[in-house]
């Protein structure tokens, strides 16, 4: 890898949206690591927690919280009547953000939709699986549709977790139309398929916005205390780390990396939400699940639609969440891995990466 006479520091920033942003960057920072990069890492809240938890040898920094909540089953309601908040945090981040890049002398910024982690003289990548977000009212959709391109601009590349052609998972979230700077880098996955023993029939992982991840987890929970099965409730509360055990039902706070990995390829079946990276991460360990789409959060129903009627996955909407019915039909679907049209490694993602974040860099250089 060609440098300037110095290791180069790349800063990795996922959004706290939960914990999905935050682990789909997991196999991008061990690779950035792996190329003998200088990684530091910037999030906030759970996100913030998981990777002080699997970095803690990392500098970590703490950016200005979005705080999105999730109180009514309407998008639109949701986001409109947090609009000024999410604005002057996005402002609040970029300003704090621009002091963290000087501060340290950062060479390349990757950042995983926080919108103001950019900086315009320094090689920056937006990843996101959205360049096509949906919203029930068309002109509300299309005027989102353009602020997200605008936002997309202002990087120099934007890295879309998916593969084209038939091997796409993401469906019209992710077709690039006329947004040039994109390009598909295949799906990302912190686990690892292997042979484990079987210890759980259901295991159910939690995340996402409160309140929703809470009324989703006593849902989960009155449905599986009823069942005469060996289960598992993962909350996703990174914050604690604490296991109890009531009736037939093992619960944990929250699990490192190689822990969830074996503990989901020990169970059965998986109860999850239909979020991108919990489903790049169940085909990738080829697990039968029952997909629950956060109410209100249009990606996730979109999804969780498409990979039903492909019958990878068996999805409900939590207000006619039925568990039992679920697992009666669950070995008519079938996970495995879909045919991949052939995108680069992502060790060569990242070289390809890190040489244009050394050209930016020589540029500017020259320019002074």
């Amino acid at each position: 890898m060609p440098d300037l006479n110095s290791r180069l520091k790349i800063l990795v920033a996922p959004l706290n949206w939960g914990l999905g942003h935050a682990t789909r960057c997991i196999p991008i920072i061990k690779e950035l690591i792996n190329q003998n990069v200088e990684v530091l890492l910037a999030s906030d809240g759970r996100s913030y927690e998981l990777l002080k938890s699997e970095f803690p040898q990392l500098k970590l920094y703490k950016l200005t919280p979005y705080d999105v909540i999730y109180a009514s089953e309407s998008m639109i309601f949701n986001i409109a009547a947090q609009l000024p908040k999410i604005l002057i945090a996005i402002y609040k981040e970029h300003k704090s953000f621009s002091k963290i890049i000087h501060a340290e002398k950062i060479d390349g910024i990757i950042s995983d939709n926080r919108f103001g982690c950019y900086h315009n003289d320094v090689y920056s990548v937006y990843l996101t699986h959205q360049l096509n977000i949906k919203i029930p009212l068309k002109p509300v959709e299309m005027f989102t549709r353009l602020v997200n391109r605008k936002i997309i601009d202002r990087f120099d590349e934007c890295w879309i977790p998916d593969y084209p052609g038939k091997g796409n998972i993401s469906g019209e979230l992710s077709k690039p139309n006329k947004i040039s700077n994109s390009k598909f880098i295949g799906t990302l996955s912190r686990f690892e398929f292997k042979e484990v023993q079987k210890k759980y029939d259901v295991l159910a992982l939690l995340s996402g916005p409160e309140p929703q991840r809470s009324i989703f987890e006593k849902l989960v929970f009155e449905q599986l205390k009823k069942l005469p099965l060996k289960s598992a409730i993962i909350q996703g509360k990174t914050e604690v780390n604490e296991k109890i055990v009531k009736d037939n039902i093992e619960i944990f706070s929250h699990l490192k990396e190689s822990e969830l990995n074996d503990v989901i390829l020990s169970s059965d079946v998986i109860i999850a939400r239909s979020g991108y990276s919990t489903i790049m991460d169940l085909i990738q360990l080829k697990k039968p699940a029952l997909i629950v789409p956060t109410p209100g959060q249009t990606e996730q129903e979109y999804l969780a639609d498409k990979l039903f009627k492909r019958k990878l996955f068996i999805s409900q909407t939590q207000r006619d969440l039925d568990i039992s019915k679920a697992l009666q039909i669950i070995k008519n679907y079938n996970p495995g891995i879909l045919s991949e049209v052939e995108v680069p490694p992502l060790s060569l993602t990242i070289s390809d990466y890190l040489e244009d974040c050394v050209k930016k860099k020589s540029l500017l250089k020259n320019k002074l």
